[in-house]
């Protein structure tokens, strides 16, 4: 009984574990103003001037205005759009 029981737990809180993981997107505009290359993060200024620290990773997409691959360096003082999860960048573009 006590198996069948703990069976029934097991399978009633497993849709929770495996939405735990996913977050939010965050979409952020701005001009891209500062990239530190060491530390692997990049700042962003919105227009109310308040300055935001992204994370690149592995997997952070830079696209130009032509939506052609990029680097982060090459859009310093233009805008951008950011596409990110818990500070992490996932896509950056330029507007």
């Amino acid at each position: 009984m006590k198996v069948l029981v703990a069976l029934i737990l097991v399978f009633a809180l497993l849709p929770g574990f495996a939405v735990a993981g996913c977050g939010k997107k965050q979409n952020d505009e701005g001009t891209l103003t500062a990239v530190d290359s060491g530390n692997k993060t990049f700042v962003v200024t919105d227009k109310s001037g308040k300055k935001t620290t992204f994370k690149v990773t592995p997997g952070t997409q830079v696209k130009d205005s032509d939506g052609k691959a990029a680097n982060l360096v090459d859009l310093v003082d233009k805008r951008v759009a950011v596409t990110s999860e818990h500070s992490q960048a996932d896509r950056v573009a330029q507007l």
